[in-house]
C-alpha cells in the first residue's frame, strides 16, 4: 500500500465543488452539511463537508466552504481546506444566468496536495439554463449549468476545471441530480469524477444521498454520502 501514498495524497483530497452560476437572491442563505463515507484503494476514510452562500444583493452572493477528510487508520492522511468567493450574476433571460466568480482559498482538501495546500487564488465563470416540461399530471422542473475554473497557489500548484451538472424533477418534489468533473493541472491533477445523487425537497430543506467515483489514471476512489441543505 506503501506504494500509493503520492498517488492517494493528491486523489482524496481534492474536493468537490459546490458551484453554479445562480446567484441568492438580497439578504437569502442557503447552508449544506454533507458527509461522505470512501474508499481509496482499500482504505476507508470519511469526508465532511460544510458549504454556506449568502446574497449581499440580488447580483452578489457570497460563499464560504469548509472541507475535511480522515482515514480510520492512516492519520497521516488527514487534511482539511477552506475557500471563500464572492459571485456575480447576470440574468441574461428569464431563464439563461451567466457569472464571474473570485474568491481565496487554502488547504489540501480543498485544492489537492503538491503545494496545493498553500494559500492561493480561484476564478471561475459559468453559464446555466433552467427549463420546465409537461409530463402526465403535471409540470416537472430542470436545469443545468456548466463552468470552467482556475486556480493556483503561491507554492506553483495550478489547477483548470471544467464542470458540469444535470438535474431534473423525476416525481414531486424529489429531484435527479448528475455532476461530472474533469481537473487538469500540475502534478497529480489529472481526474474525472461523476456524482449522482437523488434530492428530497421538503419546505426549506432538502435531504440528498448519492454515490461519488473519481478516477484519477492510477486508481479510483468511490464513495457514498449523504447531506442536508436549507434555505433561509
Amino acid at each position: 500500500m506503501v506504494r500509493f501514498t503520492p498517488c492517494l495524497a493528491a486523489l482524496v483530497l481534492v474536493a468537490s465543488a459546490e458551484a453554479a452560476p445562480w446567484g441568492q437572491p438580497d439578504l437569502a442563505a442557503y447552508t449544506r452539511a454533507a458527509l461522505n463515507r470512501t474508499e481509496v484503494e482499500g482504505l476507508q476514510g470519511w469526508r465532511t463537508d460544510l458549504y454556506a452562500e449568502y446574497g449581499l444583493s440580488d447580483r452578489w452572493t457570497v460563499t464560504a466552504k469548509y472541507e475535511r477528510v480522515t482515514f480510520d487508520d492512516f492519520s497521516q492522511f488527514e487534511a482539511s481546506g477552506w475557500r471563500t468567493t464572492v459571485r456575480r450574476s447576470f440574468a441574461l433571460s428569464d431563464t439563461w444566468v451567466a457569472s464571474a466568480e473570485a474568491g481565496v482559498l487554502e488547504g489540501e482538501a480543498i485544492g489537492g496536495a503538491s503545494g496545493c495546500q498553500s494559500t492561493g487564488g480561484e476564478a471561475r465563470a459559468g453559464l446555466a439554463h433552467s427549463f420546465s416540461r409537461q409530463s402526465e399530471d403535471r409540470q416537472r422542473y430542470g436545469f443545468w449549468f456548466a463552468e470552467a475554473a482556475v486556480r493556483a497557489h503561491s507554492d506553483g500548484c495550478q489547477r483548470y476545471r471544467l464542470e458540469a451538472g444535470y438535474g431534473r424533477e423525476v416525481a414531486r418534489n424529489i429531484w435527479l441530480v448528475n455532476q461530472l468533473w474533469l481537473d487538469q493541472g500540475s502534478e497529480n491533477a489529472r481526474s474525472l469524477k461523476h456524482q449522482f445523487e437523488y434530492v428530497l425537497r421538503r419546505g426549506a430543506y432538502d435531504l440528498s444521498a448519492g454515490s461519488l467515483i473519481e478516477l484519477g489514471g492510477e486508481f479510483e476512489e468511490a464513495g457514498l454520502f449523504v447531506s442536508i441543505a436549507r434555505r433561509f
